[in-house]
């Protein structure tokens, strides 16, 4: 399935326009839901929406619809779910169709009714996802999606053209009810960091869902290996069969201009911090014997990873990938011997 085959059945099924302001059937909400699904099963579907999503999203918000079909409103997105991200618990007034793409999500749902009787939420359901379930809502509904797992999550969207929150506005407020989270603006420079940090760890997670999809992924791969920085093009290579791991001897230089790294102890262990004003980051912790290299590397405006003192090659090795990987350092274009 294309997804032009995808927009195609929905004018087959006439669903409404979005003036007509009124759901479509249940059955035909069904009949889009099992489309998905037989379009998840292989390749052609799912190739198709991230090579859309990696071509015009690169930086936009989270579910930002990459793509909306044409007179009917219907808005496609994907979401991307950091280890532990739980949305909190919102509203959905009109249908959607949810699918997992890549990895897990559990799905708390709550009892809308009771809910609005009482004005705090009401449990109803708890549910496992893993990559290929799809589902659908169809009347109102308040569910609580979380990432469970270690590793990123990415799931896709289809809404209907009129979804949005309702409930507070018919009863008042909802004890627990999470309020659309506003957009973070980049006031500060460590701020600016991490948001491209985030955007580089939506690539990787794109990586990681097309790493499974086999040699048709390979053009995709490319495109975000072209794109990423130093972490990014890494773990694109490894998913292309190629080797780009640093080496002891790679000249390193630090980013994040206007950021400064701290180094304190605690609980025993040393760690390295991202400082910008008053706000702070961990990048590293370590045993407190690694508590020099660490301040080596808050010093350092180029280093070798061999220079870090106090290590083991390996220990050294580690250390660096995951400073590359926060993009606190990067290679330098040149590296010398």
């Amino acid at each position: 399935m294309r997804l032009a085959e995808l927009t195609a059945l929905l004018g087959q099924l006439d669903f409404p326009r979005p003036e007509a302001r009124v759901r479509p059937p249940r059955d035909h909400v069904r009949a889009v839901e099992g489309a998905v699904r037989a379009g998840l099963s292989d390749d052609e579907l799912p190739l198709e929406l991230l090579a859309l999503e990696i071509e015009r999203r690169d930086g936009a918000p989270d579910l930002a619809p990459f793509h909306v079909v044409p007179e009917l409103g219907v808005r496609i997105a994907f979401a991307y779910w950091r280890p532990g991200r739980a949305a909190g618990a919102h509203e959905h007034s009109d249908w959607t169709v949810t699918a997992v793409l890549h990895n897990t999500l559990d799905v708390a749902t709550f009892d809308w009714d009771a809910t609005a009787r009482a004005r705090r939420l009401v449990p109803k359901r708890l549910f496992s996802a893993e990559a290929g379930r799809v589902g659908h809502i169809y009347g109102p509904c308040i569910h609580d999606p979380r990432n469970p797992t270690g590793s990123w999550s990415i799931s896709l969207h289809l809404f209907g053209p009129h979804d949005g929150p309702v409930i507070e506005e018919q009863v008042g407020p909802i004890e627990g009810l999470t309020p659309p989270a506003p957009r973070i603006a980049a006031e500060d420079a460590l701020t600016a960091a991490l948001l491209a940090h985030e955007r580089e760890c939506v690539r990787r997670a794109q990586i990681d869902a097309l790493a499974q999809r086999g040699p048709r992924a390979a053009a995709l791969l490319a495109r975000l290996h072209a794109r990423g920085d130093a972490g990014t093009r890494r773990r694109a290579a490894r998913a292309l069969g190629r080797n780009e791991d640093l080496d002891a001897r790679a000249v390193l230089a630090r980013r994040w201009p206007g950021v400064d790294l701290d180094v304190i102890r605690s609980a025993g262990r040393a760690e390295l911090r991202a400082r910008c004003g008053r706000r702070a980051q961990l990048l590293a912790r370590t045993e407190a014997r690694a508590e020099p290299a660490l301040r080596a590397l808050a010093a350092a405006g180029e280093l070798r990873p061999r220079d870090i003192p106090g290590l083991a090659e390996a220990e050294q090795l580690a250390l660096i990938r995951a400073l590359v990987d926060w993009g606190t350092f990067q290679p330098l274009e040149a590296q010398e011997n």
